[in-house]
């Protein structure tokens, strides 16, 4: 069933300005248009109000700062988000824009690319969060129910994540793989891997510090902002530092994530990366040489404001692989309480050829699962492999 689409109000009181966004988004989303502040508050208390607003600043009668105050003051429309578009070029004018409550502030004239790509963002966001929300109400309705909340938990964990493989079967330069094994207790371990544009692709894992259905939520808070940071900059420095600003915001549980991020470019192989307190990944390179990526940028994700993450860069070969994986790997125990170690898992690595990326993850899961035998899953495990062959984008 084809996704509904998402719905634009424009507000404006020039007919020029309106034509010229009602044209440029109307291929992808459902306008509509108000010429006043009072046309504009009227349209969004309907049944079915639209999904973002685009607000002018400087018009008659009531200006866009009150209708903004009026629309996060009502509880129907506050969650609507919304982004200024106004000739209100000052710092001052964007300051006093994001205290009343806007989401954004583009400046005019427009650059088109900036603004489809900022709607997109935020309309991304609203609809992940909605998601989220309605997540949050499944598991408030189930919660005197220890075991069905723990099931809730683990569905939002595995329905966050990508499970179709191969994910890119019309992409020859790469090949990726990953698993996820939840333990009983539902934890916060994740990956994800996504294309930002043809020749760009985003990959991590993370791993949540708390157990049970908030770590579950919180990772999925976690992969949305990263998600929709990614799409406005292919700094992985830059994104993480933004994605840490936000979990910081109303963490009252004091939970932090330890994330390793990668952006690949597929026409060089240039690999930059970000680690923020997690394990440090593996390449193999088509030479059988194993190296850890152990540099480390900045703390977990979520438990300090105001952190600027550094990058690292490393160059990939035509046949190397990149290894993700999360603690519930180096720190599976046996029935003795021994653990896996990142010594094993180097080891392994080494003396094994790889022939793909799903065969590398299930060769490191077989291995880990050896060891712990017969002893109860302790912690999620999260394993991403990901085999970069080379050769032009497609």
């Amino acid at each position: 069933m084809a996704e509904e689409q998402q719905k634009i109000l424009v507000v404006d009181d020039e007919r020029l300005n309106i034509n010229v966004l009602v044209d440029l988004l109307k291929p992808d989303y459902k306008m509509m248009a108000a010429k006043n502040g009072e046309q504009a508050l009227k349209a969004v208390r309907v049944a079915n109000p639209p999904d973002l607003i685009l607000l002018d600043i400087m018009m008659p009668e009531m200006d866009g700062y009150e209708v903004c105050r009026r629309l996060k003051a009502d509880e129907a429309t506050r969650d609507i988000p919304v982004i200024f578009i106004t000739a209100m070029g000052e710092t001052s004018d964007e300051t006093k824009g994001l205290e009343v409550g806007a989401v954004d502030y583009i400046t005019k004239p427009i650059s088109p690319p900036i603004v489809q790509a900022r709607v997109k963002t935020h309309l991304a966001l609203k609809r992940n969060m909605a998601e989220l929300q309605k997540a949050y109400k499944i598991i408030e309705a189930q919660k005197d129910r220890m075991e069905d909340e723990l099931n809730i938990g683990r569905e939002i964990q595995m329905s966050m994540i990508p499970l179709t493989f191969p994910p890119f079967p019309d992409r020859r330069e790469f090949s990726v793989h990953a698993i996820l094994e939840p333990a009983r207790e539902v934890g916060g371990d994740f990956y994800d891997f996504f294309l930002i544009d043809d020749s760009h692709l985003c990959f991590c894992v993370g791993d949540v510090s708390d157990k049970g259905v908030p770590a579950a939520l919180f990772m999925a808070v976690t992969k949305t902002l990263i998600n929709a940071h990614a799409s406005l900059d292919s700094s992985p420095a830059t994104i993480l530092t933004a994605v840490n600003d936000e979990l910081c915001l109303r963490n009252e549980s004091s939970m932090f994530v330890t994330l390793f991020l990668c952006i690949l470019d597929l026409r060089s192989g240039s690999l930059t990366y970000t680690n923020a307190g997690h394990n440090p990944p593996y390449i193999k390179t088509n030479r059988g040489e194993v190296m850890a990526l152990d540099n480390r940028h900045g703390p977990v994700a979520g438990a300090v404001p105001c952190v600027e993450y550094g990058e690292d860069r490393s160059q990939l070969d035509p046949g190397d692989y990149v290894v993700l994986f999360t603690d519930g790997v180096t720190e599976a125990m046996n029935s003795s309480h021994e653990f896996y170690s990142e010594e094993a898992l180097e080891s392994l690595l080494t003396e094994s050829t790889l022939a793909s990326a799903e065969q590398a993850t299930a060769l490191i899961f077989a291995s880990v699962s050896d060891h712990v035998g017969s002893a109860e899953q302790s912690d999620d495990i999260a394993v991403l492999a990901l085999e970069f062959a080379g050769g032009p984008t497609v």
